[in-house]
């Protein structure tokens, strides 16, 4: 009964629920950090648009307080998050940071505040990467894929895809004046077959982080 009261409450709360969905280009994050991923990429993590995190506002909901614990101290293989197999052969594909524990991290800190099924986390999260690399977005980056770009003009991209305005809730990273993350601020219920566009009308807008950054091939 318990557990059904608390799917209920999760699911009216998200009716109404902010988000930042963060996803990076893998070729300027290795450009910039010295991950064990890195050394040998997959082709996939090299062409798409990849998963770092989807984060509601609140943090570390109902978790362990070991779980919380060893997150913090960065043990993240520690965290004993049990997935299926094909769950995790999914991960891999679109999160490389899943090869050293990073999901167990994202589930803990924020998973755990979007739902109590960490499989609904992941897999509402990787359907949003997917509508994201289904896009021009990713095509723009291909594009100009070894130039540094001004990064409004993915803003346009996004206005052109979806609707005027639709930019302004999108913020780039840049290190090292590396284009590696965009982190694009949502609302509302996400599932697998909520349109983007929804999502992207009711968040708030952002500023625009760097202005110019590099796409690393």
């Amino acid at each position: 009964m318990k557990k059904l009261l608390l799917s209920v409450l999760l699911a009216l709360s998200a009716l109404a629920s902010e988000y930042v969905l963060a996803i990076n280009w893998y070729p300027s994050v290795c450009k910039v950090h010295h991950y064990k991923t890195c050394k040998k990429p997959l082709p996939f993590w090299q062409n798409h648009l990849t998963l770092h995190g989807l984060w509601p506002k609140k943090q570390y909901c109902n978790v362990p307080i070991r779980w919380k614990l060893l997150d913090k101290r960065g043990y993240w293989n520690h965290i004993d998050l049990k997935l299926p197999p094909q769950l995790q052969a999914l991960l891999l594909q679109y999160m490389p940071g899943s090869a050293v524990g990073l999901h167990n991290h994202e589930w803990v800190k924020h998973g755990s505040c979007y739902s109590h099924d960490p499989q609904k986390y992941f897999l509402d999260a990787i359907s949003l990467v997917k509508k994201i690399n289904d896009s021009p977005v990713l095509s723009f980056i291909h594009e100009h894929r070894g130039h540094r770009i001004q990064t409004y003009k993915i803003r346009k991209i996004f206005d052109g895809t979806y609707f005027s305005g639709a930019g302004k809730r999108v913020k780039f990273i840049c290190r090292k004046g590396y284009l590696t993350e965009i982190r694009i601020n949502l609302k509302g219920r996400i599932t697998p077959k909520t349109p983007l566009s929804s999502l992207l009308q009711r968040a708030r807008k952002t500023g625009m982080g760097c202005s110019r950054g590099f796409i690393a091939r």
